[in-house]
């Protein structure tokens, strides 16, 4: 389980990696890892993709993102979007995920459970989207996005979701900061050890969360640590804040099986309260 108590980040990364290889279904040897490539400009398939470079002072080097725009999308201003922010897993970069989700979020448009939105995907290397990374993204890359494109920048109009090490930062980041967004999804992700800031942060922000109608999705698979948020659980359910639990049946650490068996469900549940705040 991943220790996300603030460190300092080079000892903090090395306990992070290999505490959570040693918990995934297959262990990797941290050691082994490759060195994190943070600009991979290669795009996966799909309309509406376009690859970007942050020079980010935060993380004292480039780092990539990738941008989703949806059919018909209007960059006069006339038309102002919602945007969700997806963070990737351990292993993964910025256009690792971008086409899956995107294709994901672009169904719902067309079946109506989600308005037309713009989807962001930052690279998060191996950080847990703690440290650097997370003042990367909450500092540099949002302000970035809504000054360069034609956003509705108020938390109501933000939603975070992701897998894994990204499931866990998209809890952890709305928590933490529940003045940037209304709504957060996590696919595989879960509590790990360290996590009694996560804890204390939804008890103090308890207030602006159910001010801003947040709600968060958990979402975990049978084979893959299913009770893994059972603490945050009992702490939102004690602070009355939303939240819905979901187990998968058959379900192990893949994201496939996680688009199977709740992708339309996570893009319901992030469009509606994107959708009841929209106006």
């Amino acid at each position: 389980m991943i220790p996300f108590k603030r460190n300092l980040m080079g000892v903090w990364m090395s306990a992070m990696c290999a505490t959570f290889f040693l918990h995934l279904p297959n262990p990797i040897n941290a050691a082994e890892q490759k060195p994190v490539s943070w600009v991979n400009p290669k795009l996966p398939a799909g309309s509406g993709l376009s690859h970007h470079i942050l020079d980010s002072k935060a993380m004292g080097h480039e780092v990539g993102y990738v941008v989703w725009t949806p059919k018909d999308y209007d960059a006069s201003g006339k038309t102002r979007y919602p945007v969700i922010y997806f963070l990737h897993g351990m292993g993964g970069n910025e256009s690792a995920d971008s086409g899956g989700f995107s294709s994901q979020v672009s169904k719902g448009m067309r079946e109506g459970t989600m308005p037309p939105v713009i989807c962001v995907f930052p690279n998060g290397g191996r950080s847990g989207y703690r440290g650097e990374v997370e003042k990367m993204i909450i500092e540099e890359l949002i302000p970035l996005i809504d000054k360069n494109y034609p956003t509705k920048p108020e938390a109501k109009h933000r939603a975070v979701a992701g897998f894994s090490m990204g499931g866990a930062g998209s809890v952890q980041l709305s928590i933490i900061h529940p003045e940037l967004f209304c709504v957060a999804g996590s696919w595989g992700g879960g509590m790990w050890r360290g996590a009694d800031e996560l804890l204390a942060a939804a008890e103090k922000n308890a207030d602006m969360l159910k001010k801003n109608s947040y709600g968060v999705l958990l979402v975990n698979g049978d084979q893959d640590r299913p009770d893994a948020y059972q603490a945050l659980v009992e702490k939102l359910t004690t602070l009355k804040v939303e939240h819905q639990v979901i187990v998968l049946p058959n379900t192990p650490h893949k994201l496939g099986l996680y688009y199977e068996g709740a992708g339309e469900t996570m893009v319901k549940f992030l469009g509606q309260h994107l959708q009841a705040t929209g106006k």
